[in-house]
């Protein structure tokens, strides 16, 4: 797929037309310098996608008329990917969510722990949901990741637990399996990951946790939120 990718929440059947509007539609005229005749492929976040036509630009650049040559779905991702994450400080959050998009993370929780020093701002998921767009649009991963609200470190275990999900928490316990062997151990459809703030988990979280989370350990070093959250879902990807 060659030609440039655009997001619609909605897609038109084989030989329909739809409109493109909004900030899509100006990229697509303004930035992309898309004319009559080119073609472009739309994506819903839902695994739905279409090449389409461009017939006409309208509004300014700021409305496509579109016809769709033909449509398509594409499977969801297996293993869904939960990233349950303490949230960094300033763009380090960005270029978390930019990543774990990219290497195809399903879920995205912020989490609440003990030692967190970042909280969510009113506008932070609006944020989180234009990043992980654009990094769809950037890999060509045709679902959109689920941003939940924030939430605890036992609240999330629980409801993973309770969907079946397998279970990591990140944390340099005596008792923690190497992260070599947690990857060749997880053959589960649905991964959660546990990431701590800066100060990592305290003891205990982990308790809380180790009733439905196994424990893993990233290796010697102390690395960054986002380091070891990216790491953690390409590896388990």
């Amino acid at each position: 797929m060659a030609e440039p990718l655009f997001y619609s929440e909605h897609l038109a059947d084989s030989g329909a037309t739809l409109t493109l509007t909004g900030d899509e539609a100006h990229h697509a005229a303004t930035s992309r310098r898309l004319h009559a005749g080119d073609t472009l492929w739309l994506f819903d976040g839902r695994g739905g996608v279409a090449r389409t036509t461009l017939l006409d630009v309208t509004q300014r650049g700021r409305a496509l008329e579109l016809r769709t040559e033909e449509r398509s779905s594409e499977p969801a991702p297996k293993p869904s990917i939960h990233l349950a994450c303490a949230l960094p400080k300033g763009d380090r959050q960005n270029v978390l969510l930019d990543m774990a998009t990219q290497l195809g993370m399903t879920q995205f929780t912020p989490l609440v722990c003990e030692r967190s020093v970042v909280q969510p701002g009113a506008r932070s998921i609006e944020r989180w949901q234009r990043i992980c767009l654009e990094a769809c649009k950037q890999s060509r991963r045709f679902y959109l990741p689920d941003i939940h609200p924030p939430a605890t470190l036992r609240a999330v275990t629980e409801r993973a637990a309770a969907q079946g999900n397998d279970i990591w928490i990140a944390h340099p316990a005596a008792q923690a399996i190497s992260f070599a062997c947690a990857v060749s151990q997880s053959a589960a459809d649905a991964i959660t990951i546990l990431v701590g703030p800066e100060g990592g988990f305290t003891e205990t979280e982990v308790s809380q946790a180790a009733a439905q989370a196994r424990i893993l350990k990233l290796g010697s070093a102390i690395l960054r939120i986002e380091t070891a959250a990216v790491a953690l879902v390409a590896a388990f990807a």
